[in-house]
């Protein structure tokens, strides 16, 4: 049976001046029930004029500028300024302009109904112009954001009515130069063409991404463009759903030990199913082996101990500090997820409603979580309550506890994995499943904690 995909393509008008109008096109794929789908291109063509620009990942904002004077909204300049965000109401993304008059410190802050800090970012130097900012919130709501400078401030209003992963403040790119007439291209900008461009040109649009590790093209969407507007590229593929199945074409991997792993594909990604288990890097070179007295920041460790909630060390795997886990501790062709690659996973399981527990898109700990081996817990949706319904990702994460100060703590209780993404030079980031939590909770610590690992596939 044909799935049906759709890569929606969400275009936001970031400015607009007395003399030209500046357009961002902000790509974000979706399937057909409105499920998050990374892209790997996006191939935007102007027919009119005859042009056409490819945003490949991680680039996913394309900003044009109108040629001549179109239907124009005239600014008051003289002041620091947010503009309304676009879209509002939204549903976890929103994007912000920040209109700034002098060069200086900017602080901008993001506050719930009650006036709680729900995030804050601080600009050393902004240049006069207008800066795109993105907003990500986690839970729907009434939130304000707040940009101060100089005694000054502005503040916008902004409903949310979905989840974005997390509550950030991003910044974009400078849209545009201190005369607010020609844009400029910098490091911060995702893409900027310097192709014309006028409403009422007609525009095609077409989306890349891979499913099952295969490429596939979206039917191409061909229409006039005159405003900026929601665009849905659907994608036929014939094939169904691969999730909770062993990776297409690579349903088990080695290590160099030649101890193997069951694979399993969850969305875009191809994930071992099982914590890894070897003493040797890939390329031969043996881990020490470490005992409860050898903790350090730099020197790496493994570590194994056999009752931990009756687990086989088969499946529990071993325990790693941050410097054993990072360097290059994976099989060939396999890596340490980062930061930015557990939110993908967490932010697809989230967007699937078969693996979400109560209706709260929050709560996807059960479907990550293995069918057994958790302590029992009565609370709802928790890792622990009917653990025979956990696992629907087929993640199969075990409970091996960690360790720490010289012990081994929460064996059966708990599941750590370790990212690549360093927080500070003792501390990196990590995730984790507790059995009385229903979401999957990220977090920091001492690069000398002993967690299992995770590879994911390059």
């Amino acid at each position: 049976m044909k799935k049906r995909i759709t890569l929606i393509a969400l275009l936001v008008l970031c400015a607009t001046t007395l003399f030209a109008q500046t357009v961002s096109v902000m790509f974000t794929g979706r399937e057909a029930q409105n499920h998050y789908l990374p892209m790997n291109r996006v191939v935007v063509s102007n027919l009119t004029k005859g042009w056409q620009e490819t945003l490949m990942w991680p680039d996913t904002v394309l900003v044009m500028t109108t040629t001549g004077i179109g239907d124009v909204e005239t600014q008051n300049f003289s002041s620091l300024q947010l503009s309304q965000n676009n879209p509002n109401p939204f549903d976890g993304t929103t994007y912000v302009n920040l209109n700034v008059v002098k060069q200086g410190n900017v602080e901008l802050v993001l506050t719930d109904i009650a006036g709680h800090i729900i995030g804050a970012n601080n600009y050393p130097s902004l240049q006069p112009g207008i800066h795109s900012l993105c907003v990500t919130l986690s839970s729907s709501g009434l939130y304000f954001l707040t940009a101060r400078q100089n005694g000054r401030t502005a503040s916008v209003k902004m409903v949310n009515r979905g989840n974005g992963g997390e509550d950030v403040i991003m910044y974009v790119c400078d849209v545009e130069t201190q005369n607010f007439a020609s844009l400029q291209k910098s490091n911060a900008c995702k893409g900027v063409t310097d192709n014309p461009f006028d409403p009422g040109d007609q525009m095609e649009y077409v989306g890349f991404s891979t499913l099952c590790g295969m490429e596939e093209e979206s039917m191409h969407v061909i229409q006039t463009q005159d405003a900026s507007q929601t665009i849905l590229l659907s994608f036929d593929i014939s094939q169904g759903s691969a999730d909770a199945q062993p990776c297409p074409n690579t349903p088990i991997v080695t290590d160099y030990e030649g101890n193997t792993y069951n694979t399993v594909q969850i969305g875009n990604q191809c994930w071992m199913k099982e914590n890894l288990r070897t003493t040797h890097y890939a390329d031969g070179t043996s881990i020490p082996a470490g005992s409860v007295d050898d903790w350090s920041n730099t020197d790496p460790y493994y570590y194994e101990y056999d009752d931990r909630s009756g687990v086989p060390q088969t499946v529990q795997g071993y325990l790693y500090n941050w410097p054993a886990a990072i360097h290059g501790i994976c099989p060939t062709n396999w890596h340490l997820p980062s930061y930015v690659e557990w939110m993908q996973l967490a932010n697809y399981v989230s967007s699937q409603s078969a693996y979400v527990c109560g209706n709260d898109s929050n709560h996807i700990a059960k479907a990550l979580a293995s069918k057994s081996s958790w302590y029992t817990s009565g609370a709802s949706c928790a890792v622990g309550t009917d653990q025979e319904t956990n696992n629907a990702t087929g993640f199969s994460a075990v409970p091996a506890g960690y360790g720490n100060n010289s012990s081994f703590q929460f064996s059966g209780r708990n599941a750590y994995f370790w990212s690549s993404s360093e927080l500070s030079n003792l501390s990196t980031w990590y995730r984790n499943l507790s059995y009385g939590e229903a979401t999957l909770n990220r977090n920091y610590a001492s690069k000398s904690n002993a967690f299992s690992v995770r590879c994911l596939r390059d």
